[in-house]
């Protein structure tokens, strides 16, 4: 069905990726993100931006700012010299940045017979902070781990939410959302990864998770210290990072200093594995995407140009535990999602625009498949999956490339969970805005409540805010993408 949408902008540079940050119920009445960190007001959108510059003999860049459609402002008077800088070396080189976006909950006082835009909620603001990088962003990710003193996953006792970020240059980059002293949010830099492979070519970070599962099946969520990504690259390989924590307090005793803030922590990030994990043809292959699972935290699944997924256990990397190949996948594997509810249960998108279900117990066959009218770069499940007893658990948020984003029920998902077969599914909604390829798509969530969508595409730079449920809206999409 078609769906309508709230807001549009144009980024700067080629938006590559789109992740909000999910709000944390706190008893009646209230939503809490930590303290000093109150977003009640507001949801955090990261757009991930990735430009390749590529220069002539004659030293101009071929990359130049393209005028943005009729009736879509550039959201950033930087937008009229992306990609005009020169280039002395005459070499290609990628441009990047990480731009943030607080959007509003409150709906405007407009009176209904006012312009219907007027009376949606749902908007861009300014960007309320751009960081620029070394080199293009190709993925990112909100750190989803909840700490609690209690045993549950969801009294969240971090401070600060912190965002992960996968560069072109290889690095891995960590920021927190803070206000400091300014008026606006700001992504304060916290660390960064090593160069892979220091003075020889270096290999472009494709894609990264946390292991947002760690203690979740012991029922320990104390551990605030240490935290865990796996990142895959261009050149057939996966890592492991070790995320530590030193308190700037520890610190300071040790040197003999008392007067310091008791709540800043020193962070870093170190490579602690690494292993070839995919080729085609005696050579490397793209590892597209890769996951922590629930359910077994020493488990690491990977996906490839070369058509297959893979189930590791990192304890011992010489060679996969599992390998789903072309007997199953048509094409390159491009996206896994794990359940966040049912351990041992994720999805698997491909370029062969198929969405597939599996149990990491019983991998002989997918559980059901899903058609996503496109090949399928970027898979949210619904938020309410991180409840204790979730409902709506089987709805899923596809990026479809050039079939725009969907959402998609898969029906009877309870059972599936446990030990059935999912074998129905409901398409609710369909997006088809996007003029280019459609990258990146995350909810947009007050509490469990998820009330809108939002999703950015490559080529023509545009961001939207949709409706997912097609209630009362601005504009209407009215193409319906093939089912082929």
């Amino acid at each position: 069905m078609a769906t309508t949408w709230f807001d549009q902008i144009c980024t700067p540079l080629n938006a590559c990726s789109l992740e909000t940050f999910v709000p944390i119920p706190d008893g009646p009445g209230g939503i809490k993100h930590g303290e000093g960190a109150n977003f009640v007001d507001a949801i955090p959108l990261i757009i991930g931006c990735y430009q390749l510059k590529e220069t002539s003999s004659e030293g101009l860049t071929a990359d130049a700012f393209v005028a943005p459609p009729e009736g879509v402002s550039v959201d950033d008077a930087s937008a009229a010299t992306a990609g005009a800088d020169d280039t002395a070396s005459g070499k290609s080189s990628r441009r990047g940045e990480l731009r943030l976006y607080m959007i509003p909950s409150t709906s405007s006082t407009a009176s209904p017979e006012n312009d219907v835009r007027e009376n949606i909620a749902f908007r861009f603001t300014d960007a309320s902070c751009v960081v620029r990088t070394e080199s293009g962003i190709l993925d990112g990710k909100w750190k989803r781990r909840r700490i609690s003193r209690q045993g549950s996953m969801y009294d969240l006792r971090e401070t600060t939410p912190i965002f992960a970020s996968a560069c072109a240059s290889g690095k891995i980059h960590l920021h927190s959302l803070e206000k400091n002293n300014s008026p606006s949010w700001v992504l304060s830099h916290l660390a960064s990864s090593d160069e892979p492979y220091p003075g020889d070519e270096v290999p472009i970070c494709l894609s990264l998770a946390w292991n947002d599962f760690l203690g979740v099946e012991c029922g320990d969520y104390t551990d605030e210290r240490h935290d865990q990504i796996v990142s895959s690259y261009s050149n057939g390989t996966l890592a492991l990072h070790a995320i530590s924590r030193t308190k700037l307090a520890e610190m300071s005793e040790e040197a003999g200093y008392d007067d310091v803030n008791r709540h800043t922590d020193v962070m870093s990030i170190k490579e602690t594995q690494r292993w070839s994990a995919h080729e085609m043809f005696g050579c490397p292959s793209e590892v597209w995407t890769c996951s922590f699972l629930r359910g077994d935290e020493n488990v690491v699944l990977s996906g490839a140009d070369d058509c297959s997924l893979k189930i590791w256990d990192i304890r011992q990397t010489r060679r996969e535990t599992h390998k789903i190949g072309e007997s199953e996948f048509e094409a390159g594997v491009t996206a896994i999602s794990p359940h966040p509810a049912w351990s041992h249960v994720f999805a698997a998108g491909s370029y062969d625009e198929c969405i597939r279900i599996y149990d990491h117990r019983k991998m002989d066959r997918p559980m059901t498949k899903v058609r996503a009218g496109g090949g399928v770069w970027r898979m949210k499940w619904h938020p309410s999956c991180w409840e204790d007893e979730p409902s709506g658990c089987g709805r899923l948020l596809v990026a479809a490339m050039h079939g725009g984003c969907r959402v998609v029920d898969i029906l009877a998902f309870d059972a599936c969970g446990s030990n059935g077969d999912a074998n129905g599914v409901e398409v609710l909604s369909v997006f088809t805005a996007h003029d280019s390829m459609a990258y990146g798509a995350d909810w947009i969530c007050f509490g469990w409540s998820c009330d809108a969508v939002a999703s950015c595409s490559f080529y023509d730079r545009k961001a939207f805010i949709w409706d997912p449920y097609n209630r009362n809206g601005s504009n209407v999409d009215n193409i319906e993408p093939s089912e082929g």
